[in-house]
């Protein structure tokens, strides 16, 4: 199936699949061929050298993954890497490395939420079984609590942990096995603190 493709397509294939990852090669919008990496709650991944996969008789030149949201927007480039001089970016130049070990490894970091993941719409932060989980920070009581909501409208604590600070209320989340599924804000009918939704790290 990939003999039209560049031979690293298949060394990119591997290297995401020795980390953990779905992905297979689809065509793009435009012509060519993508690397597609689903995520959690209908976000992807789209991986070129940067836009498309280059054809067999073409130079690899770079590395490219973007994050898009359940709608196609595109909120965060989980990773770039290319020989261009001209680039900028750390990392990038002649001498830059292409080994898309480094690919896989910042994409699993991306798609098994140990940083956050976009979703713009609160209500696909509820999971299959109808719940989302809230993070709560208050910084008068010094504490963040983690919240189980259900959309039966049923809701109750999950977890209370010590946070003085924002910093700490991120060491919290972390801690409890979540990640910031949206930015914090607030002020909120909890305190008068801060509120973020939450993802859960991917099995």
């Amino acid at each position: 199936m990939l003999d039209h493709l560049h031979p690293e397509a298949a060394t990119i294939l591997a290297a995401l699949h020795a980390a953990g990852l779905t992905a297979a090669v689809k065509p793009a919008d435009g012509g060519g061929h993508q690397i597609h990496a689903p995520g959690p709650y209908g976000t992807y991944t789209l991986i070129g050298c940067p836009e498309t996969l280059p054809a067999a008789d073409e130079p690899l030149t770079a590395l490219h993954a973007e994050l898009h949201d359940a709608d196609g927007i595109v909120p965060d480039v989980v990773f770039h890497c290319c020989t261009d001089p001209a680039c900028g970016q750390p990392g990038c130049g002649e001498g830059a490395s292409l080994d898309p070990a480094a690919l896989a490894a910042a994409l699993a970091d991306a798609l098994n939420s140990r940083r956050p993941a976009y979703i713009p719409n609160s209500s696909r932060f509820f999971n299959d079984e109808g719940l989302r989980y809230s993070a709560y920070f208050n910084p008068v009581l010094h504490e963040v609590t983690i919240v189980q909501d259900m959309r039966s409208g049923i809701s109750g604590p999950f977890d209370t942990d010590p946070a003085a600070t924002l910093a700490d209320a991120e060491d919290v989340v972390r801690g409890l096995g979540y990640a910031r599924a949206s930015e914090w804000a607030g002020p909120d009918g909890h305190g008068g603190g801060l509120y973020c939704y939450l993802l859960r790290p991917l099995a």
